[in-house]
């Protein structure tokens, strides 16, 4: 009888996780409409929550929800009041505490079986794939987890680039110290802003997004939103090219190429770069595949003002005279496990065939890197974004796509 009646508690557990996973929509294979890539690319559900009226006014609505959200924005009226030139005052007052982060985990997981809430989810946060981690899970835990994620990565912000804490790179510093004075004034003018605008910001979460972002930006770290919209700047020749490819013609779907920033101040693409491109060029003219992605963000030397990926596509173009229509370009990704996952998001976003291979290239000894199977796991995700293949030559790897890869990026702000 107990057995029995085990199983078939079991059952319906069972049924209602497949009917979570067969109610949600599949990840768009179309780039993702943005109004604020930095804060949509780091806080996708958050913005979704902001601009779907029913939701918004779901959320403002809950008394758990509003009650923490007015002590966040008490405590930063506060913090104009008292702080003075007190950074670390001002982070303070932002800043989530792990209850507050369990507390609001709990009330907004609580939210999920509303129809608006269930719409939201099953629908463009579904389709933007960045929560892809949690397809599996049931839709209040699913909500609660990116939730977590999302008050996890504010803080990461403001420790950051308020209070000078290690990022998850070395490069994570932002441009001005953070006890001179003009970015002291920058966070009191930040301060002063959100405690003026208090009444508009009527969500929960509004106030220590908004302090996270406004710092990120005073420190010049804009990096996630430059070029964006790609597919509509940059990369338009391409994307309108890829529904013309007949596929079964190439053996790949495209040729990544590994960036290199120069190390010398002034230069715009550094010589290894250059010499990159080259393995790529002859694969692409033997007809391996129909395009060439350039891959490489603002990184070496410390805030340059050339990406290495726009700095490729210019080479390709004028000295090599491969053309634009054959050209991607991925300017954000600032090390190799990133270069490797937003190449797989951009075949998966530009409507290639997701399932057949492509190539990587860049020196042997960078190659090599990425041909280990340590080195998969060397993102934020916790599971791979591509599987390496054979080894062409040593200049070129052979990689499969994962869907993993369209996940954001849980420790990384200016590519996430």
């Amino acid at each position: 009888m107990h057995t029995s009646r085990t199983r078939r508690i079991t059952l319906v557990s069972l049924f209602l996780v497949l009917s979570v996973c067969l109610a949600a929509e599949q990840p768009a294979r179309t780039p993702l409409a943005m109004k604020n890539p930095v804060q949509d690319k780091n806080f996708y559900l958050l913005s979704a929550i902001e601009w779907t009226p029913a939701v918004h006014a779901l959320v403002k609505a809950d008394p758990a929800l509003s009650q923490i959200g007015a002590a966040k924005r008490a405590a930063i009226s506060e913090a104009v009041k008292s702080c003075g030139s007190d950074v670390p005052c001002y982070a303070k007052a932002a800043l989530w505490t792990d209850e507050e982060i369990a507390k609001l985990s709990a009330a907004l997981g609580a939210l999920a079986s509303n129809p608006p809430m269930r719409q939201l989810l099953d629908g463009p946060v579904a389709r933007s794939g960045m929560y892809v981690r949690y397809k599996d899970r049931l839709p209040a835990e699913m909500l609660g987890k990116a939730w977590e994620d999302a008050a996890h990565k504010m803080n990461l912000g403001i420790n950051v680039f308020a209070l000078g804490q290690p990022g998850a790179h070395s490069f994570d510093t932002g441009s001005y110290d953070i006890k001179s004075d003009a970015f002291i004034r920058n966070v009191q003018f930040i301060a002063l802003i959100l405690d003026n605008d208090s009444k508009s910001l009527d969500l929960f979460f509004q106030p220590t997004m908004r302090f996270s972002l406004e710092v990120l930006r005073s420190q010049l770290r804009d990096e996630a939103g430059r070029h964006e919209p790609l597919e509509k700047g940059e990369n338009k020749a391409a994307v309108a090219r890829v529904p013309t490819i007949q596929w079964a013609k190439y053996l790949y779907t495209l040729i990544v190429v590994l960036g290199q920033g120069p190390d010398k101040d002034g230069v715009a693409l550094a010589p290894g770069g250059r010499l990159r491109l080259i393995p790529a060029v002859e694969a692409y003219h033997e007809g391996k595949a129909p395009f060439i992605l350039v891959s490489g963000g603002y990184v070496h030397p410390a805030f340059t003002h050339y990406s290495e990926a726009i700095e490729m596509k210019r080479a390709l173009m004028d000295e090599f005279g491969v053309p634009e229509s054959a050209i991607i370009v991925d300017p954000h990704a600032r090390v190799t496990a990133t270069n490797m996952r937003n190449a797989v998001r951009q075949i998966y976003r530009y409507g290639m065939p997701f399932e057949k291979k492509a190539l990587v290239t860049s020196s042997k000894s960078h190659i090599d890197s990425v041909e280990k199977a340590q080195f998969q796991s060397r993102d934020n995700l916790g599971f791979p974004s591509y599987l390496p293949g054979a080894r062409l030559s040593p200049f070129l790897l052979e990689f499969t796509p994962q869907i993993g890869a369209l996940n954001t990026d849980l420790a990384d702000l200016m590519d996430p």
